[in-house]
């Protein structure tokens, strides 16, 4: 396993020298400093920034973000749970953008390795494709959740970029994607193409208004992921102006720092970034203060997380059965006593009877009342098709 700090720099000095009170993240971070190489063994999670700007729109600064949140981050005060937690510094522009792909590739896949969350900040949304490729060792079927305006799918396959890098996670050779969902949304940015096609693949995609109205909905989409990218331009400018592609409507602070702490709260999640911030356009410090308070929300979901996440026996979880007649179907659903999180199952291919591997599915307590009421959950046939 090659050593992670062959890869990266270490932060600016003058980000941890600034004292402005007591028990602030700079005091308990462990922080990549010159000469001073952070300890890695226990850490839950590690901040690692970019500073390479290419994949952006022309002219956005959005290399600068890391150092630029960092000195916002490092100043808000610890969370009351706390675990170790790492600041390993910046990957720095490689010769081309494939380079600096290549670098974040090898980091994150020795963070992931290690247990450790990596949490990217800075660069274009483009860079979620090497954080993706990260988990190919793992060899096993991978969910990604994107927050977006936008849905950046489409176009020409062998042009990647802003606007269609999600083809990369589609394509065949990219990986094992299983489930893609993407969160936020504007329907006037859409096409209505890419919409149908990607919900012919059985893909989630939930518009703004829908997200807004039922905000809790998201937890157990996120709940279900391993890797979740945030485009800062799914805010809206009046709470971050700092974005290439600024627009009046979108997510508000809180919602956003609300669905950081649902990704930091799920057991599942490995790996999380923060993407498209331009320093350059927040001359008053508002969006990068957002940013880093999402980053302080994910930290303080992670430091909170339940593991009560059912990967073996499920024997000390409530059970709820319901008969579908309509569907001539039972779907059993499982409640946690430790964090009243669902779960339903799911046969696998081959699982007849029941004899068979049983897929649990996050899920809410609505879809246990539709259930109840004879309906079967949008969730529970998604799965079933992607499984078929």
């Amino acid at each position: 396993m090659e050593s992670i700090f062959d890869w990266v720099e270490p932060t600016e000095a003058g980000l941890f020298d600034i004292s402005d009170g007591v028990d602030r993240l700079r005091d308990v971070l462990r922080i990549h400093r010159a000469g001073e190489r952070p300890d890695l063994d226990g850490c839950v999670a590690a901040i690692v920034g970019v500073l390479d700007r290419r994949g952006s729109a022309d002219g956005a600064e959005t290399d600068r973000a890391a150092e630029w949140v960092r000195g916002k981050l490092y100043g808000l005060t610890v969370m009351e749970r706390h675990a170790p937690v790492a600041d390993i510094g910046n990957i720095t522009a490689g010769h081309t953008e494939a380079d600096t792909m290549a670098a974040l590739d090898v980091v994150c896949q020795e963070l992931i390795a290690r247990g450790i969350i990596p949490i990217v900040i800075g660069g274009s949304q483009v860079l979620t494709i090497p954080m993706y490729k990260a988990f190919a060792p793992q060899k096993r079927p991978i969910n990604v959740s994107v927050i977006d305006a936008k849905v950046d799918f489409g176009g020409d396959p062998q042009q990647v970029g802003g606007d269609n890098w999600l083809n990369q996670l589609i394509l065949p050779e990219g990986g094992h994607l299983f489930d893609l969902n993407t969160l936020g949304h504007q329907r006037y940015l859409v096409d209505g193409d890419t919409l149908q096609l990607m919900s012919r693949m059985h893909f989630d995609n939930v518009r703004l208004g829908m997200l807004r109205a039922d905000l809790a909905s998201a937890e157990p989409v996120l709940r279900d992921a391993d890797l979740v990218s945030f485009d800062l331009g799914a805010i809206r400018a009046a709470d971050h102006p700092a974005t290439p592609d600024v627009r009046p409507n979108g997510l508000n602070g809180e919602e956003f720092c609300q669905l950081a702490r649902y990704a930091g709260y799920s057991d599942r999640v490995s790996a999380v970034g923060f993407f498209e911030h331009d320093p350059s356009r927040d001359g008053d410090g508002r969006g990068g203060q957002l940013v880093a308070e999402a980053v302080w929300c994910l930290l303080e979901g992670i430091m909170q997380r339940m593991g009560d996440h059912p990967r073996g026996p499920i024997e000390d979880y409530l059970q709820y059965r319901v008969v579908l007649e309509d569907e001539d179907h039972e779907v059993i659903f499982y409640k946690s006593p430790r964090s009243d999180r669902w779960w339903m199952d799911i046969p696998t291919p081959g699982a007849g009877n029941r004899k068979g591997r049983i897929l649990l599915v996050p899920c809410t307590y609505e879809d246990y009342q539709a259930a109840a009421n004879g309906q079967l959950p949008d969730r529970w046939w998604r799965t079933q098709q992607k499984l078929a």
